[in-house]
């Protein structure tokens, strides 16, 4: 029974490996450029490292499954100064990647 409990959790957990970064805060700075070339981006208060590496900055496409959602929820936590958890991946050319978002 132990055994298979172990197994379990530890099926529940693989998810939360999945992530090169997760970084929290207000957001400091949001840019916007062409659709296709990481066209919304996000930089939290003092520039943290959003995935382990140099970048200090998380992007996400037009093409991104919920696109709307997530610029819409990031620019209303940055009008109300709210704090928000940023979970990325880090893609093969070093950039951030969004993958999911918490305001907090």
């Amino acid at each position: 029974m132990k055994t298979l409990l172990f197994f379990i959790v530890l099926l529940l957990s693989v998810p939360a490996f999945a992530w090169d970064g997760q970084i929290y805060g207000k957001i400091q700075d949001i840019e916007v450029t062409g659709g296709g070339n990481y066209g919304f981006r996000v930089t939290l208060e003092g520039s943290p490292s959003m995935c382990g590496n140099a970048n200090a900055w998380a992007f996400l496409n037009d093409t991104d499954s919920n696109y709307q959602t997530y610029v819409s929820v990031l620019l209303a936590a940055k009008a109300a100064k709210m704090s928000v958890t940023i979970f990325s991946v880090r893609r093969v050319d070093g950039y951030c990647h969004i993958g999911h978002i918490r305001v907090n």
